[in-house]
């Protein structure tokens, strides 16, 4: 008692800072210590915090909306999980690394392949794709001679500049972190001498960059992953891989990976820059009467004008052996339906293309969602709609989707086999014939997007440097 006495106020606060902890450790254990794991978090604060490269393809504005392979899988993630997703999105793939590294986010889609998680956990793989080089067509030399060298991932593609600098017997530095769009054009002006990607970012670009190649630098094609943080608490993790697991068990995986990358399988070099030079040169003339009938009809007015292009190559005066003429390459009967007189007039067959068209959409059963109900409307304007539900219904005998594009593309051929007339009601048909037909004007309806984007602003995810964590640096540190 002489001791606290001799100096009471400052003796009471050390009893006071002594008593405070073993006070907080009772009342902790009155009132039960309560632990959350990772997932427990993210339903308690009612968000999925999600950081995602910007990059066509994957998570990029487009007309009204933002598009792309991740930012629809985020949406059936937040589905299947029940949680909203709170986005970041992220033009600097190092940016990107560094907030998952540091937590400020629970998971990362950079969208290319990873040799091995680093410091982080892999989930379940949602694609593959190659990494490969890409250079202007006319170079044949695989290996670079210079350090005009850049790398769309440095942080993924790390091992690339190693094996480079290596076989190269030379110092090789990358130029940053820059979208494929970018580095490829970089290439086109000469800037740089190589890039390397994966090979799902250069067929995005390919169509506006038809004078590269891709050579592939691996053997097989390495996954595409959610990364984690790296952590003892996988709660998150296993609930993430299992919907993704799920998303491939039932065919919607495949489905997004079709509508978002399905374009792109097909190259022609020829036609794609055939296609360029009748944009600039042909297309103005009809493009008025696109737009109207687009307006009548509700339909897009670049995938109208891509329904003529594939019919015709905006020819007004075309006529093939069977009869059909016209722009929109338009049937007699088709003609009297629809009310025109003269198929040649550019502006009659493009009202009766359009409408005809809109028609046969508005028929599919309402259940087809898009894309897959614009698909199916133009095989059916092809191959005609009795021809289409025939390949439908095949599907559906074959344990098919006859609602899913991907599926009854598949069938559609079976149309011209004898074996399968049985579950036919209109005979036969060139089943192939539509599968070619659609996947040249989704070829098309992309070039025209990037070459006429509708001006309208985008609601999206927020830039990095948003994130809800104070204090937060956001300079890069990889």
């Amino acid at each position: 008692m002489v001791f606290f006495w001799s100096n009471p106020v400052r003796n009471s606060l050390r009893l006071a800072l002594i008593a405070l902890p073993v006070l907080l450790v009772v009342w902790l254990l009155l009132h039960g210590l309560q632990w959350r794991n990772h997932w427990e978090r993210v339903q308690a604060r009612g968000s999925l915090v999600v950081a995602v490269r910007e990059s066509e393809g994957i998570y990029w504005p487009e007309d009204q909306r933002y598009v792309g392979l991740e930012h629809d899988l985020l949406e059936q993630l937040a589905d299947d999980l029940n949680v909203n997703v709170q986005l970041f999105s992220v033009t600097d793939t190092a940016d990107l690394y560094r907030a998952l590294a540091s937590g400020a986010v629970d998971l990362a889609l950079p969208g290319t392949t990873l040799t091995d998680a680093h410091q982080f956990i892999a989930g379940t793989p949602y694609l593959n794709s190659r990494v490969g080089l890409v250079r202007a067509m006319g170079r044949r030399d695989e290996r670079p001679t210079t350090n005009r060298v850049a790398l769309l991932d440095p942080f993924a593609h790390d091992w690339v500049l190693a094996q480079l600098s290596e076989s190269n017997n030379a110092e090789l530095a990358p130029q940053g972190s820059e979208s494929a769009a970018e580095l490829m054009t970089r290439i086109e002006l000469g800037e740089l001498e190589m890039a390397v990607m994966d090979r799902r970012d250069f067929l995005v670009q390919r169509p506006f960059f038809p004078n590269q190649w891709f050579s592939p630098l691996n053997d097989q094609p390495r996954p595409i992953s959610p990364l984690f943080r790296d952590q003892t608490d996988h709660s998150l993790i296993d609930r993430v891989n299992n919907a993704i697991t799920a998303l491939s068990e039932n065919g919607r995986l495949n489905r997004l990976q079709d509508r978002h990358l399905g374009h792109t399988a097909d190259f022609d070099y020829v036609g794609n820059v055939t296609f360029e030079r009748h944009m600039r040169t042909r297309l103005p003339n009809f493009e008025q009467s696109f737009r109207a009938q687009a307006d009548a009809t509700g339909l897009d007015w670049r995938l109208l004008a891509s329904v003529g292009y594939q019919e015709s190559h905006w020819r007004p005066n075309a006529v093939s052996p069977t009869g059909v003429r016209g722009i929109m390459m338009v049937t007699l009967q088709t003609a009297r339906d629809m009310g025109i007189s003269n198929r040649l007039d550019p502006d009659q067959s493009i009202e009766a293309g359009s409408r005809f068209l809109a028609l046969i959409k508005s028929r599919l059963p309402e259940r087809i969602s898009e894309p897959d109900r614009t698909w199916m409307a133009l095989a059916a304007y092809n191959v005609g709609p009795g021809h289409l539900e025939d390949a439908r219904r095949i599907t559906e005998t074959q344990d098919g989707d006859p609602d899913s594009w991907i599926d009854v593309r598949q069938h559609l051929p079976k149309l011209a086999l004898k074996a399968w007339y049985p579950w036919t009601e209109h005979g036969y048909a060139r089943g192939h014939e539509p599968v070619v037909y659609v996947a040249n004007i989704r070829r098309y309806y992309n070039l025209m997007r990037r070459a006429y984007p509708q001006a309208t602003e985008h609601s999206g995810g927020q830039p990095l440097n948003t994130l809800p964590m104070p204090g937060l640096p956001v300079e890069p540190v990889f």
